[in-house]
């Protein structure tokens, strides 16, 4: 198999100078990146390092990774495009294992590596009801088809929704390529600072809350009983002078107060029309 058909799509964003060899594997592919954190000396280091890329943006705006990835999948010109991260180790070798899925089952629509190497598995690949957006190949017209990452995510929950889409309202299918490895460093790839930190947790809240009100998850009590509570952690962490479990606390109650927000936003929207 050939890698000629597979584009690699890739979102920085504060990048650790350390990560950037880790993208070595990539050099004989088409590359798309777009740094949200407009960093001109990372966009230096990285086109030394990849002779084939196509397209480099920089944006002073981060609008986070459902609208930084289906962005860069637009500018594609590939059947497939393999999405990744830059605390992402994969080999080239198992980036062209993930097309078997799709050459072999047409109703794949995204396939996804192994994260635990094994020497034997009874199949070439099984089907899985999940993937993470961190690493994942994908058909571009059938992602585009099943309505790509909803761009109201902003960092985190998107790839949990697009999986629960292509379960319950497709006939798409995930599946896991038993042959091909990758090592995934989770939180690596973006230099921690309180900024990051703010990012990242109250995203993951309001993450949470949207994924489980589009489907019809969230209940009333958790809207209510949650906000008190991380108050209320709020409180005691300031008291015992645990500025950590503090920060982590405040940056999810943050996540739940933009999650009200948002809903009131929609519903204001909708009245409007």
């Amino acid at each position: 198999m050939k890698s000629a058909d597979i584009s690699i799509i890739l979102l920085l964003y504060k990048t650790p100078p350390e990560k950037i060899q880790n993208l070595v594997n990539y050099k004989d592919f088409n590359v798309y990146i777009l740094d949200q954190s407009n960093d001109y000396f990372t966009k230096k280091k990285i086109l030394k390092l990849l002779p084939k890329i196509k397209y480099y943006g920089l944006s002073k705006k981060n609008k986070g990774f459902a609208k930084g990835i289906n962005f860069l999948v637009k500018k594609v010109n590939t059947k497939f495009f393999f999405c990744t991260q830059i605390d992402v180790l994969i080999k080239k070798k198992s980036i062209i294992e993930l097309k078997k899925p799709f050459l072999k089952r047409r109703d794949c629509i995204i396939s996804i590596p192994n994260f635990q190497k094994q020497n034997h598995y009874k199949n070439e690949f099984d089907l899985t009801n999940k993937f993470i957006g961190a690493v994942f190949l994908a058909d571009k017209y059938k992602f585009n088809k099943i309505g790509k990452f909803n761009e109201d995510f902003f960092f985190y929950w998107e790839d949990v929704d697009l999986s629960k889409r292509i379960k319950e309202f497709s006939k798409f299918n995930i599946y896991k390529s038993n042959n091909s490895f990758a090592n995934h460093f989770n939180g690596t790839s973006t230099i921690i600072t309180s900024k990051t930190e703010y990012i990242r947790y109250s995203n993951f809240k309001f993450g949470e809350y949207l994924f489980q009100h589009n489907h019809k998850k969230l209940k009333k009590i958790k809207i209510i009983r949650e906000p008190l509570l991380r108050l209320f952690s709020i409180l005691i962490n300031i008291i015992f002078f645990n500025k950590a479990k503090l920060m982590i606390n405040f940056y999810y109650l943050i996540g739940i107060i933009n999650f009200y927000k948002f809903l009131i936003y929609k519903k204001k929207f909708k009245k409007s029309f």
